[in-house]
């Protein structure tokens, strides 16, 4: 199953759940968690708007997408 990909205004809309050390937790429903990255390549980070998509199964939470939200 593809994870939904989600634009920065979209993002960037929702309350912030909790704030990780580059990260603001945006989405958690329990099985899949969408992370926002606050830096950016001027940070020396690979993109603007990192995204992180991750999916819990039985060993932990997995990372299944990354992009950069447009």
């Amino acid at each position: 199953m593809a994870a939904e990909r989600y634009t920065r205004a979209e993002l960037e809309s929702l309350p912030t759940l909790a704030v990780g050390q580059a990260d603001n937790l945006k989405i958690d429903d329990g099985s899949t968690r969408v992370w926002l990255c606050r830096c950016g390549i001027a940070d020396g980070m690979a993109l603007d708007a990192l995204v992180t998509v991750e999916r819990l199964t039985e060993s932990g939470w997995v990372t299944v997408d990354e992009y950069g939200a447009v």
